[in-house]
C-alpha cells in the first residue's frame, strides 16, 4: 500500500517556502497574487493541496506544475481513489 501526506499550503506560504526551497528564477508566478492556478480544474483559489512523502517534495510538485489541487479536486480525487485518510494518532 503506497502511503503519502496531504499538504496545505496559502498562496503567501507557497511565496515564502518556493523562495527558500529553491532558486529565484525557479519561483512561478507567486509573488504579489493572492490566488494560483488549480492544477486540476484551473480555477483560481487561495490554497493549493498536495499528497507527497515529505512537505519538499509536495513544494517541488507545485513549483513543476505537476500537481498542486484546488480543496474540491483534492476531495474529489480522494473521493474517487477511494484512500483512507488515517490521522498520526491512527497511526500509533
Amino acid at each position: 500500500m503506497k502511503t503519502g501526506q496531504l499538504f496545505g499550503f496559502g498562496v503567501k506560504e507557497l511565496s515564502g517556502a518556493l523562495d527558500k526551497a529553491f532558486a529565484a528564477d525557479a519561483i512561478k508566478d507567486f509573488d504579489k497574487k493572492d490566488e494560483v492556478q488549480c492544477g486540476g480544474c484551473s480555477h483560481q483559489t487561495g490554497s493549493l493541496y498536495v499528497v507527497a512523502e515529505t512537505r519538499l517534495h509536495a513544494l517541488r510538485r507545485i513549483n513543476s506544475r505537476k500537481m498542486g489541487l484546488c480543496a474540491n479536486c483534492i476531495a474529489e480525487l480522494i473521493a474517487k481513489e477511494g484512500w483512507n485518510i488515517v490521522t498520526k494518532a491512527d497511526r500509533f
